[in-house]
């Protein structure tokens, strides 16, 4: 049964609700006080860097068996992303859009306007553009029988197409560090 974004968000509550303590480096990339930036490249009307406006989530369910990690810059230019994948996160491994048998559900969701721009594939969608996660580093912070969450840092990258019935023109590549 794969995890849905609701369930990954709900059990990363719980975590964090019980009782995870203190503990998690909420600072980004190279220490700065953001935390995680976001580099987008090529189509001109997205191009630019983002700051993320939360601090990335790493959960895992133990009913499903399933990690989701997520990614988000709100403002004019809505930034979202989520990968959901089989099995615990793991310092070193990466996933990818090429190997999704190891992914149920992943993506990123780029909207300006009328005009969206996506890497989407998993579960029973067409796939559209491609993506990889990695993980550099991987830490506990605290579980529950809901699930557990982690201090995880790494980067996701993707190649965004526009998407179908939208105003979107122009592929871009994404990069995020988190």
């Amino acid at each position: 049964m794969p995890m849905t974004v609701a369930t990954a968000i709900g059990a990363a509550a719980l975590v964090l609700a019980v009782g995870c303590g203190g503990g998690y480096d909420n600072t980004g990339p190279s220490g700065n006080s953001n935390p995680c930036t976001i580099s987008i490249t090529g189509a001109a009307a997205i191009a630019g860097m983002y700051n993320c406006s939360t601090t990335p989530i790493t959960v895992w369910v133990p009913s499903t068996n399933s990690t989701a990690v997520n990614v988000s810059s709100s403002g004019t230019k809505s930034i979202v992303g989520l990968f959901v994948f089989a099995g615990k996160p793991t310092a070193g491994a990466t996933y990818n859009s090429a190997n999704s048998a190891g992914l149920q559900s992943y993506g990123f969701v780029v909207n300006i306007g009328t005009a969206t721009w996506e890497f989407s594939a998993g579960q029973q969608l067409t796939p559209l553009g491609s993506g990889t996660l990695t993980f550099t580093t991987v830490a506990p912070l605290g579980s529950n029988a809901n699930g557990s969450v982690y201090d995880a840092h790494g980067t996701m990258d993707a190649n965004l197409v526009p998407s179908p019935g939208t105003t979107a023109t122009g592929n871009a590549t994404l990069h995020v560090v988190f």
